[in-house]
């Protein structure tokens, strides 16, 4: 240990070193560190998508579904499993642990789904690394700006550049595990089939289909060598103009060549419309990027983006090649997406790109990113770091008020900066992103992070004050405090190791913070305890003279080092031009750095004039440096005097009052007690929720309009509503409007061409506007007749709303019924808002029921019949028909005039060819009736979920009303149940760990106080300290209606950790005053005395630290406010109840101790003094002989 003192009292280049690679480390790791919001909080997921074309919700569930589900329910790591049955396609969502490597996830589901027997019909299933009901990370809105993206045509075109040229650009981008294209039409070939026409000529759908396939076809043949030459032989004979497809003979009839032109119409079109895009007004293709499970966000957008701009680069490409491009007439119009026709003349968007149309040429689209969900991120990051630099200036501003030195100042303050850049590197090498908790428990910390520095720094002042040299008093000073030193921080750090007990998105959501608040102390420790007492050793760290000789004498230095600098530079002019001067030395300069850039030698220009500036630097520094210390010291005299009278009222206050409560103690006692049961009487009056809802300047409002309703007629009756809100909400930055729906999402469970999503894009506004643009919006829509609406924000982990409560049982229409009762009575409270149920009577249908016995009279099997019904009124794809670039489909059908009525579904003829047409009625009933929307599924289990976010109450609130309403409201049969899930699930599962291990840091605490002090009565004494800042943080709660949330659990164990630190340096003190031979009480009044100063100076650096977080000021302030807010009120309190209680309860334990060993000494008296009485042991008693 000597050795280590002398090491670093006796090499300060070897410590600075030391410490100066741990710092360019750490700034290297920091410049490498990814940048996210939070910390993974949804579960990785995988989704298993299965497309069944034709198939009702029913058969989807009973055929795929459920199938799948048994196979892939033992995958390892699998957490839960959900399905949802749609019409037409299968999703199977896995969420998986925290841990699970997902390569071996998606392997093993792959094995697994080898096994699966799927009906034939059925497409081959996909593994999508993502769960498509959650946001996108970027959405692009791609529209025209000329006439020629004006009307079908136009809207084929922006589609087919959208998945042609910028979907395939973006996919195969690291970390995108899809693009999505919405909006525009498909295009396609229709061959629309005259019913009438079919039946002259005895025809089927299927042998036109048939036919088309064959005739449209490429085959390779081999190859044929003729001499010296090779040929390779191909049947090159697919379709390249309607004409082919019109004159392709069917089959002969009668003699006659029948022709595709002779029984149908062939022309290019599109698919039938299920989805339309808007973009401020105008309509556009949108194109939706996702990104994989553990892909990070912000790295992801910046490589979408960059390579958005890639793509404009392949015009300079074109015109490299010689071919003919002209370029926007207002390129930056173009870029920001500010003008045009969908543009709407609106504000610029967020970033965006010139797109061509034709991949090089065709001019007049514009690819724009209106939503990028990274740039919040990047904000929120912002604003967590722009707080933790305030909170560090804050601090040592602090520190200097009381220190009032401005060395002694810069010393302590030094810590600051060298211990988070220290800490950068091991967070890197853990795999820690930079995020709001990462982040946060820097900032948290940061004021704690002088604390060892300044305790350590006092302790070596005083020491010289008592009249050792630089050396020694440095030595010693670190040595007295040393223990309690590492005490603090270790008590600090031992209440994160708890966390591994934390489940739920708590545990995630800790380990980044948990992890940076260790590692930045530790760094502390290091400082305070190496890099500090090596600085205090050093002569000359004094402030500079102001005044006398050695002033003149540096001015004369600084002027004359300025001169030489000036006359090397005049030496070197004059060598070119003998005629130049000292006027001329500013003209010679601008001549020679023309002739120098002209003559390209612009490193000598550098150099030149960097020698100039560094002279020119050097003159100001000396000449005004003192000048400026002067009125910085000038400037702070008035806080300097007025911190320095505090301190002297409370030097002279406090010793009387500590006095009075040591004489007292009962009162302390009693005070203590009150305190404690005020904490559980507001523990119990806070409302509970599992996050705060953080506000990122968007939501997205989902309009329904009765089931059934045709898209075209959704838009008629929204537009006007659109049209208003484009009109008069002036806080509206973009609006991103969708009509209908997409087969591929899941994200509503009534879907349709009834349905249609507002995305609303805010400019910068208050969270209170927002709230208002939300109210206004929602009454808008309310009042269109028969419509409903919900209104949703992005979110952070899986869970999408608030409340989520699932009705479990098997039979679909008593689910149904029980959901619809469960609906019902939330959408009656208050509490709730925007209630809604998954399983809902979906779209009216046409189901038709065969006779089989019918069917086997005229030798006809289901499957055919059914098929040919299919053919007849959706199409089938035929073939591709290849335009150059692309390859659209060939959709065989019946003429729309055909396919109108259930009248001409029934008389559709199910025998064509036969000798007598058999109508469809004669074989099936046919009758409309309503099928679920969809059947959703949970661990194997049917259920209805409904959803609702909260209305006028708090999380904790909502689900004990809901629980109470539900279970008194509805008579539940016995296969039938009801389970609160959600976030109010996820945070019974977190707030139950976290109280757990908020109780072992409180024992670890004890644990490490007793192995310091080697007692286990002091440490006792020091944690009464934590109850009194649970106190605190629990009124500051309460006084500024704060929930209680996962973030407010994080401070208060952190909490556990930090207060308890003045009570150590107390407690250790009045040992040492004890141990030096001082009574008890006059050392107790004594170390409160010496320690008041330290215990403010930490508890006003680590409270200022965390003020600007505690203001809720920017992005992503609703997670960092309440932890901050938590930690301030526990600490303040702490450290006002501390001076006085922790001396107290101090006193009193010794009195005990005392009275009990008092009693055992008085107890022991007697015994002992009969075993004098009786003599040595082992004496025999002397024989008296009588006379």
């Amino acid at each position: 240990m000597k050795a280590a003192k002398s090491f670093l009292t006796h090499r300060p280049v070897a410590v600075s070193m030391v410490f100066l690679a741990a710092v360019v480390f750490g700034l290297l790791s920091y410049q490498g560190l990814p940048v996210t919001l939070m910390p993974e909080l949804s579960y990785p997921t995988l989704t298993v998508r299965t497309e069944y074309p034709g198939a009702a919700p029913e058969e989807v569930e009973n055929d795929i579904s459920r199938r799948i589900e048994e196979q892939l329910g033992v995958v390892g790591g699998l957490r839960r499993m959900s399905s949802i049955s749609r019409a037409g396609v299968s999703d199977v969502v896995l969420e998986f642990a925290w841990d699970t490597a997902m390569s071996d996830a998606v392997q093993e589901t792959l094995e697994k789904l080898d096994l699966v027997l799927l009906p034939d019909s059925a497409e081959r299933p996909l593994i999508l690394r993502f769960d498509p009901g959650l946001d996108p990370v970027l959405e692009l809105s791609l529209s025209g700006e000329d006439e020629r993206f004006e009307g079908e045509e136009g809207l084929r075109r922006l589609r087919r550049l959208a998945e042609l040229q910028v979907k395939r650009a973006l996919e195969p981008i690291d970390g995108v595990a899809a693009v999505r294209v919405r909006g525009g039409l498909e295009e396609e070939i229709h061959v629309l089939l005259d019913a009438q026409a079919l039946q002259r000529s005895r025809l089927s759908v299927q042998q036109v289909i048939d036919r088309l396939g064959q005739e449209n076809i490429n085959v390779a043949g081999g190859t044929l060598k003729e001499g010296r030459t090779e040929y390779m032989v191909r049947t090159v004979n697919e379709y390249v103009n309607l004409d082919q497809i019109r004159a392709t003979v069917v089959a002969t009839v009668e003699g006659r060549e029948v022709r595709v032109g002779d029984l149908a119409e062939v022309r290019r079109s599109h698919r039938d419309r299920e989805i339309l895009t808007r973009t401020d007004g105008g309509e556009s293709v949108q194109l939706d990027v996702y990104k994989e499970a553990d892909a990070n966000m912000v790295a992801l957008a910046d490589r979408v983006r960059e390579r958005v701009g890639e793509l404009d680069l392949e015009r300079e490409r074109a015109r490299a090649r010689g071919e003919t491009v002209e370029r926007p007439r207002n390129l930056l119009q173009r870029l920001t997406g500010g003008s045009g026709g969908s543009g709407g003349g609106r504000s610029p968007s967020l970033g965006g790109a010139t797109l061509s149309t034709d991949l090089y040429r065709s001019e007049g689209a514009v690819l724009t990113v209106v939503s990028d969900r990274s740039e919040f991120i990047e904000g929120s990051i912002a604003e967590v770091r722009n707080t933790a630099i305030l909170g560090g200036l804050l601090a040592v501003i602090v520190l200097y008020l009381f220190l009032r030195n401005l060395v002694t100042t810069l010393f302590v303050a030094v810590s600051i900066p060298i211990s988070l850049l220290i800490t950068f590197a091991p967070l890197s090498a853990a795999s820690v992103s930079l995020n709001i908790m990462s982040l946060g428990g820097l900032a948290l910390g940061i004021g704690m992070l002088v604390d060892s520095s300044i305790v350590v720094l006092e302790s070596i002042f005083r020491c010289r004050e008592e009249g050792d040299d630089l050396v020694a008093s440095a030595i010693r000073g670190a040595k007295e405090v040393r223990s309690a030193v590492i005490a603090s921080i270790l008590t600090s750090i031992a209440v994160f190791l708890p966390m591994v007990f934390v489940e739920g998105i708590a545990g995630q959501a800790f380990g980044d913070l948990g992890l940076a608040v260790v590692i930045s102390l530790l760094a502390s420790m290091a400082v305070a305890l190496a890099f500090i007492p090596m600085l205090a050793s050093r002569r000359g760290w004094t402030l500079p003279e102001r005044g006398g000789a050695a002033a003149r004498l540096r001015r004369y230095a600084a002027w004359e080092a300025f001169r030489r600098d000036a006359a090397a530079l005049l030496g070197w002019a004059r060598s070119r031009n003998p005629l130049i001067g000292w006027p001329g030395l500013v003209p010679a300069l601008a001549f020679i750095s023309v002739r120098l850039v002209v003559g390209s030698v612009l490193e000598l220009v550098a150099k030149v004039i960097l020698i100039l500036l560094a002279g020119l630097a050097f003159l100001i520094v000396r000449l005004i440096g003192p000048v400026l210390v002067k009125s910085f010291t000038w400037l702070s005299r008035g806080p300097l005097i007025v911190v320095r009278r505090l301190l002297e009222w409370l030097s002279g206050v406090y010793p009387a009052l500590l006095d009075r409560s040591l004489r007292f103690p009962v009162a302390v006692v009693v005070v203590v007690a009150v305190t404690l049961w005020s904490s559980w009487w507001l523990l119990g009056r806070l409302d509970s929720e599992l996050l705060p809802e953080v506000r990122q300047g968007e939501f997205t409002i989902e309009v329904s309009l009765p089931v059934g309703t045709p898209l075209s007629e959704t838009e008629r009756t929204l537009a006007a509503v659109e049209s208003a809100i484009l009109e008069e909400e002036r806080h509206i930055d973009r609006l991103l409007v969708t009509y209908g729906y997409d087969v591929t999402n899941t994200q509503r469970s009534d879907e349709g061409e009834h349905t249609a999503r507002f995305k609303v894009l805010l400019g910068p506004v208050q969270a209170t506007v927002e709230d208002e643009v939300v109210e206004r919006l929602r009454r808008r829509f309310e009042s269109i007749p028969d419509a409903s609406s919900r209104v949703s924000r992005p979110v952070l982990f899986s869970f999408k709303t608030p409340i989520e409560v699932e009705v479990h049982g098997e039979d679909l229409d008593r689910l149904q019924e029980y959901g619809d009762r469960v609906r019902d009575l939330m959408a009656a409270m208050p509490e709730l808002a925007d209630v809604e149920t998954t399983l809902k009577r979906g779209a009216p249908e046409v189901q038709i029921v065969y006779d089989r016995a019918i069917l086997n009279r005229y030798d006809l099997q289901t499957s055919v019949v059914a098929q040919m019904v299919r053919n007849q009124i959706e199409g089938f794809e035929a073939t591709l028909y290849n335009l150059r670039d692309r390859r659209i489909p060939i959709v065989v059908r019946l003429a729309e005039e055909d396919r109108r009525s259930t009248d001409q579904l029934n008389g559709l003829v199910v025998n064509p060819g036969g000798e007598r047409p058999i109508p469809l009625h004669a074989v099936a009933d046919v009758a409309v009736g309503e099928g679920p929307s969809e059947v959703r599924r949970i661990d194997g289990k049917r259920v209805a979920v409904i959803e609702a976010n909260l209305g006028a109450a708090s999380l904790g609130g909502a689900v004990e009303r809901i629980e109470e309403v539900l279970a008194n409201g509805i008579e539940w049969p016995a296969d039938m149940s009801f389970l609160v899930g959600g976030q109010s699930q996820e945070w019974q599962r977190s707030s139950a760990s976290l109280w757990l291990a908020l109780g072992l840091s409180v024992f670890l605490v004890y644990v490490i106080m007793a192995a310091q002090f080697e007692s286990l009565l002091h440490p006792l004494v020091i944690m009464f300290s934590i109850p009194l800042a649970f106190f605190g943080t629990l009124v500051t709660l309460y006084l500024l209606d704060v929930n209680l949330s996962i973030v407010v659990f994080l401070g208060m164990i952190m909490l556990a950790g930090i207060v308890v630190n003045n009570a150590i340096v107390l407690v250790d003190y009045i040992n040492r005053l004890r141990a030096r031979g001082l009574p008890r009480r006059r050392a107790i009044v004594g170390a409160g005395l010496v320690r008041l100063r330290p215990i403010l100076m930490t508890t006003a650096t680590t409270t200022l630290g965390l003020l600007p977080m505690a203001l809720g000021l920017g992005q992503g302030a609703e997670i960092r406010t309440p932890m901050a807010l938590a930690v301030i009120g526990g600490l303040v309190a702490s450290t006002v109840l501390t001076l006085i209680v922790v001396p107290t309860i101090y006193e009193i334990f010794e009195r005990l101790r005392e009275a009990l060993s008092f009693s055992r000494e008085r107890i022991a008296r007697p015994a002992t003094a009969n075993a004098e009485a009786a003599g040595p042991a082992g004496a025999v008693a002397p024989q008296v002989s009588r006379p």
